[in-house]
């Protein structure tokens, strides 16, 4: 099964094309000049922002490192509205980097923020969840965001907006091979892009109406459309969409039989996506390419291509590839004489399938469009009636009284429903209350049990060790020095075993590495009301043990703090690794720091010491009363 890449629309399409290099670069140094005059949090964290998004195509660390500053001084001084266009920006740079999860995070937060944000970023953030859904193959939660977003165009009269919603829309179609549906949603992005001079999204909306016309068989149709495309992403300078529509190419040539072709434009695709570290579309290819060697009868080479297109695939959580990489492994042990394998991989590629589109799944995603239609139509419906209750008002005073009753009605119906819907939220809140009560408790019993089993074998054979030597001493007629100097030993063993276990650093940390080791202090943490939480960014590979070493014992110092002062009801860590360093923050929601005294304590100077020792920056935001963020970034 070939791996065909469609075009996302993840961010906004109206991006102006990338400056020429020395007005790009007069632009930034504007900025720093400014950044380093500034004083207030807001100026600080905007102007970071606004760094990182003249340098995410240039120097995507260095952006980044921008946007970590702006989300450092996040707590509870800067304006929603700042405050939730950084965390978008979040949202965008985890879609980016295939972290997903990362993304629901994130989008969770602004989603809080929505009043504060402009629609057109709310078309934005509901388009990239609707976009993380789909590459984790929920197909039906991806439809129900993008109609979302769909809804807010419309509700703003956002006509360009709904280019981006039809294309994703018409996307979700391709992959459940509802070539029809597909293609009419394609071409009304289309028309919009090309109708508000959207030029990528006219470049994407080609390359994915490419795909659909191969699949209807209009080969000379598909190839017009991939070559239009071509030329766009090629003023656009979009590496990226180039790389896909290579690999889109390649699927399309081979099918048509010119293997030659095939393997030029899939080799193409696969070095640019290797170039600008695009691995959703490598895996794509290496898929492909593997396909075309086995074709040829290469099975060693195809072999090789097939697990490094399923490995990044597990990597990125990508279903569709995992699936197809299994199908392809099965065919190909059962072409070379290995059934067992073969039958393996078969066993594998029915899972995943299963797992991802199903008959319920269809009627889900049924379901959703259904629905939406009827809201329309029923919206169209109300908006006649009042317009021709209107009219009939103004023909006699009796309509109006008619009309006067029909909103008394409407409002007592409106107002019992809330009534009944606070009833059921409060039912619902008071039982998942109850549930995490109960599940505090049996976690409470269950770390008592622990502690009492440790008591009772560890100190229990200690001591009946020692009583067994005494009885020994006192039946003897003769005082036995050594017999006195190993019940001496014994107790200080007993003595040294506590202080030994409570000093030593956690086994985690040398076994697995520094995320289990953190995840495992957190679990350890005394149960009272703070709520803790670890995330993660590219942590899979472990760093220089010496510098684990200093960051958990920083994360421990920042953990006491927060537990012995902060009075916080919530703790956050987030350790996200880049590629020249690596940034860890704090966060907590407690009663702050009094400026005034920061110098004195002793923990935060441990900390400031172990930063300095790895080469690091520092930053502590902290007001009275409005919590305490401490950031920190160290090199790699």
């Amino acid at each position: 099964m070939h791996q065909l890449f469609p075009y996302l629309f993840a961010a906004l399409l109206s991006l102006p094309l990338q400056l020429v290099q020395p007005q790009r670069q007069e632009q930034v140094d504007s900025l720093r000049i400014a950044l380093s005059k500034a004083k207030s949090p807001e100026k600080v964290a905007s102007l970071n922002l606004t760094l990182y998004k003249k340098l995410r195509k240039q120097d995507s660390d260095l952006a980044q490192l921008h946007l970590d500053k702006a989300l450092s001084l996040s707590n509870g001084t800067l304006s929603d509205s700042l405050y939730g266009r950084i965390l978008l920006a979040q949202v965008e740079q985890h879609l980016i980097a295939n972290n997903y999860d990362s993304v629901f995070h994130y989008a969770n937060k602004v989603e809080d923020l929505r009043k504060h944000l402009d629609p057109k970023l709310l078309v934005d953030l509901y388009s990239m969840v609707g976009t993380a859904h789909y590459y984790k193959s929920g197909y039906a939660e991806a439809i129900l965001a993008h109609r979302r977003a769909e809804k807010i165009s419309d509700a703003n009269n956002l006509e360009a907006g709904k280019a981006k919603v039809f294309n994703n829309i018409g996307i979700t179609y391709i992959k459940m091979e509802n070539w029809p549906e597909a293609k009419k949603y394609m071409t009304k992005s289309f028309d919009l892009c090309e109708k508000y001079g959207i030029k990528r999204g006219m470049a994407f909306t080609l390359g994915n109406l490419g795909i659909i016309n191969k699949n209807q068989h209009d080969y000379y149709a598909s190839i017009e459309a991939y070559e239009k495309s071509n030329v766009l992403l090629t003023e656009l300078r979009d590496e990226r969409g180039l790389a896909r529509n290579y690999d889109n190419l390649g699927v399309l040539y081979q099918e048509l039989g010119n293997y030659n072709k095939a393997f030029y434009y899939y080799d193409k695709s696969l070095s640019k996506a290797n170039e600008i570290n695009d691995e959703s579309t490598a895996t794509s290819a290496l898929h492909n390419l593997a396909g075309l060697y086995m074709a040829k009868g290469e099975f060693a080479s195809a072999l090789a291509n097939f697990k490094k297109s399923l490995a990044i695939a597990v990597k990125l959580d990508n279903k569709d590839v995992i699936r197809d990489n299994h199908l392809g492994l099965s065919q190909l042990y059962e072409q070379i004489g290995k059934p067992s394998l073969a039958l393996l991989h078969q066993k594998s590629y029915t899972h995943w399938k299963d797992s991802i589109i199903n008959q319920e799944h269809l009627k889900n995603i049924s379901e959703l469009e259904i629905k939406y239609e009827s809201e329309k139509k029923e919206k169209e419906i109300l908006f006649l009636s009042k317009q021709k209750l209107i009219a009939d008002d103004k023909l006699s005073k009796q309509r109006t009284r008619i009309k006067r009753l029909s909103y008394s009605i409407l409002g007592i119906t409106l107002a019992l429903s809330a009534g009944i819907l606070l009833i059921i939220q409060y039912l619902k809140n008071r039982k998942q209350k109850e549930l995490i009560e109960t599940m505090v408790e049996a976690q409470m019993s269950e770390r008592a049990r622990i502690a009492r089993d440790l008591h009772d074998s560890v100190g229990g054979s200690l001591a009946m060790t020692k009583n067994v030597l005494q009885e020994i001493g006192e039946k003897l007629r003769e005082e036995h020095p050594s017999i006195q100097k190993s019940i001496r030993t014994i107790s200080e063993t007993s003595d040294q075993v506590r202080q030994i276990s409570h000093n030593l650093m956690p086994g985690e940390l040398v076994k697995f590495g520094l995320v289990t080791a953190i995840n495992a202090t957190l679990e350890h943490l005394p149960k009272t009301s703070l709520a803790t939480q670890l995330y993660t960014f590219n942590m899979e590979e472990r760093i220089h043990p010496t510098k684990e070493i200093h960051l958990f014992r920083i994360v421990q110092e920042a953990i006491q703090n927060v537990i012995k002062h902060a009075q916080a009801s919530k703790l956050d860590i987030s350790l996200n690794k880049h590629r020249k360093y690596l940034s860890l923050m704090v966060e907590d929601n407690g009663v702050g720091i009094d400026i005034d005294s920061l110098q004195a304590g002793i923990g935060l100077e441990n900390i400031k010491s172990r930063v300095s020792q790895l080469k690091g920056t520092f930053n502590i935001d902290t007001n009275k009363g409005r919590g305490t963020a401490i950031s920190i970034q160290i090199p790699i």
